[in-house]
C-alpha cells in the first residue's frame, strides 16, 4: 500500500511538473533581491497549469519597475502574497494574449467607449491614458476570470480590491462581469469561459 501511494504521488507530481510551461528568466541587474523573485514564480508555475496562460516564455525580473507585458514581460521584486504574483504573471500574460487578437481587442473597446464614456486615467485609478484604461477593462477582466479559475471567486476578489492601481478598473470590472464578459464573448476574447 506505501509503494502505491509513492507511485502515484511521484506520477501526480512529474504529471504536475510536466503542465508546467517551460519559462526562460533573466534579471536586469543580477541582484539577490531579483533572483529571488524566480523561485517564488517557479513555484506558481508548478503548482497551477498555467499552460493555456503563457503567452510568451521570457521573463525579466527588475527591482522596482513598474511590471509590464512588453517589449519582454517583466515582474518586480515588491513584496506579494502568492496570489497577487499569480494574478501580476496572468495579467502581463494576458496583454499578450490579448496583442495577438487585435480585431477583437478593437471591437470590444467600441462597446466599451458608448458604456463608459469618461473613463479616469492618468492616476491610480485608471490606465496611463484613455486607451489603455479601455485596454485593461479586457486585461483586468481575464486576469479575475483566470484567477477564479485558479484560486476561487473570493481569493480572486480579495486580490483585485486590495490591489492599490487600476481602481476604478478592477471595481468596474467585479461590478459589472456579466456586461464586460458578454462583451468579450461576443467579440471572441475567450481566454476563460
Amino acid at each position: 500500500m506505501r509503494y502505491l501511494f509513492t507511485l502515484l504521488f511521484t506520477l501526480t507530481l512529474l504529471q504536475t511538473m510536466a503542465q508546467s510551461p517551460e519559462i526562460t528568466f533573466s534579471t536586469k541587474k543580477g541582484t539577490d533581491r531579483e533572483k529571488e523573485v524566480i523561485p517564488k514564480v517557479q513555484e506558481i508555475l508548478n503548482k497551477y497549469d498555467l499552460t493555456k496562460w503563457v503567452f510568451t516564455d521570457k521573463i525579466i525580473i527588475e527591482a522596482f519597475a513598474i511590471p509590464h507585458s512588453h517589449p519582454v514581460l517583466t515582474l518586480n521584486t515588491k513584496p506579494q502574497s502568492q496570489d497577487e504574483l499569480l494574478s501580476t504573471f496572468l495579467h502581463e500574460q494576458i496583454h499578450w494574449y490579448v496583442d495577438e487578437n487585435k480585431s477583437s481587442e478593437q471591437k470590444a473597446i467600441a462597446e466599451f467607449k458608448k458604456k463608459y464614456k469618461n473613463v479616469p486615467f492618468g492616476n491610480r485609478e485608471g490606465a496611463k491614458d484613455e486607451y489603455s484604461t479601455y485596454l485593461h477593462l479586457i486585461v483586468c477582466y481575464l486576469e479575475f476570470k483566470s484567477m477564479v479559475d485558479l484560486v476561487g471567486e473570493e481569493r480572486a476578489e480579495k486580490v483585485m480590491r486590495d490591489t492599490n492601481h487600476y481602481t476604478w478598473i478592477y471595481e468596474t470590472v467585479l461590478k459589472d462581469r456579466k456586461s464586460i464578459g458578454k462583451t468579450l464573448a461576443k467579440n471572441k476574447l475567450n481566454l476563460v469561459d
